[in-house]
């Protein structure tokens, strides 16, 4: 049976009058519980300090000298006269004496930095709070709901890995919905919504994160596997707002084709999935540049097609005979078409509006190097062209791997 000290009547006089601690604060320091503090102080017969309040006078001059002349605080006076803080703020309040303004020292946090460190990654109010210096958390709350911040609901706060509602803008939506389209598959992962795709292109893991950074957190495995080659295993889980991305688009969506920003958001994505520019000699030292999409999506080629041509573009649609290869890894051989577009002019006037939307560094690279090089012979762009492509191919993960 646990059993509890006795307590000297000087030392529990001297906690409780001379250090003014509270019974709770004793219990703590006696490793006893509160109620036995309470049995002491009645069987020594120490007034309590709610008691002696009771009896306590005090006088305006007194009061106004030590709070106001002197500057002393509440705990202080109270400290002098043996009892609490709100035994002064009452005769405060009697005496009419106004009360000084408590210093704060206002700290001010930007908009932008605020919602990065809260969503981007992922830190609590009260961390924020304690990073700027901040006493509580719902101060930093408060300055959320200022700004015009949404707040985490409790399962968001709970969650490890941040997952922010979807912004609802219909450019970035158009985009995603273009990536869907391409590469990334996207499926229900409990409550969130997981977009995923393997790849052995380290392009394709930024183009992944660059898509998502805002709204989750990318994650990147290494994939074993003997048939297929290793490869990277990328994904992203998402809040349940971007179910829109669940179903893979078997076609542009008619809100997209008549928006021509949304059109363009959707060609840059499904580009950067699907998409490739080439550069080659052509008669004597002159230069082709070569946009091409190959896919088994004919649908969506045929929607690209109508809308570049809407847009005075010249692009040809055609059936691969690449489709007549030998399928790969068992997997059965579905028709591809192909979208190309070989007019200079048409292709510079393309990457003029695709280049700032992209997001895949290899096609980036490859844009800039056109547009840069347009009017340049083979020979004076040859070496920079094999530059880049050797640089891409040194990228690859079996690449990398071998330089380890």
């Amino acid at each position: 049976m646990k059993t509890e000290p006795e307590i000297v009547k000087g030392q529990l006089e001297n906690m409780y009058w001379k250090e003014g601690l509270s019974v709770n604060k004793i219990a703590n320091r006696l490793v006893c519980s509160p109620t036995k503090v309470y049995y002491w102080l009645l069987k020594y017969g120490i007034k309590r300090r709610e008691e002696f309040k009771k009896g306590l006078e005090m006088n305006k001059e007194t009061l106004e000298k030590l709070y106001v002349k002197q500057r002393m605080s509440l705990s202080e006076i109270a400290l002098k006269f043996n009892c609490n803080g709100t035994n002064i703020l009452y005769w405060l309040k009697k005496f009419d004496i106004k009360r000084r303004p408590a210093y704060r020292k206002k700290i001010h946090i930007q908009k932008e930095i605020l919602e990065k460190l809260y969503w981007e990654k992922n830190l609590t109010s009260d961390q924020i709070a304690k990073k700027f210096g901040i006493k509580h958390g719902r101060t930093v709350r408060k300055k959320m709901i200022k700004h015009g911040l949404k707040t985490k609901t409790v399962s968001e706060a709970l969650t490890k890995k941040f997952k922010r509602e979807f912004s609802g803008n219909l450019k970035e939506k158009a985009y995603l919905l273009g990536l869907r389209a391409g590469d990334f598959y996207a499926k229900q992962q409990h409550k969130s919504v997981r977009v995923q795709t393997t790849t052995t292109h380290s392009a394709q893991i930024e183009l992944l994160r660059g898509a998502f950074e805002k709204y989750g957190e990318t994650c990147v495995y290494l994939s074993k596997n003997k048939a297929r080659g290793d490869e990277w295993f990328i994904y992203v889980d998402l809040h349940p707002s971007f179910d829109f991305l669940l179903e893979k688009p078997k076609k542009i969506p008619k809100w997209v084709m008549e928006n021509d920003d949304y059109f363009y958001n959707f060609l840059a994505a499904y580009m950067d999935c699907e998409g490739c520019w080439r550069v080659q000699k052509s008669h004597d030292n002159a230069v082709r540049f070569i946009l091409s999409i190959q896919t088994g999506d004919k649908k969506i080629l045929e929607y690209m097609k109508e809308k570049l041509i809407s847009q005075s573009y010249a692009p040809n649609l055609y059936f691969s005979t690449e489709s007549f290869k030998k399928a790969k890894f068992g997997v059965p051989r579905i028709d591809m078409h192909r979208l190309t577009l070989y007019r200079k002019k048409e292709l510079l006037s393309l990457i003029d509006v695709l280049l700032p939307l992209s997001k895949h560094s290899e096609k980036i690279r490859k844009m800039d190097f056109i547009l840069k090089n347009a009017e340049k012979n083979w020979n004076e762009i040859e070496s920079g062209w094999e530059k880049i492509k050797k640089e891409i191919k040194g990228e690859l993960l079996k690449n990398q791997q071998l330089e380890n």
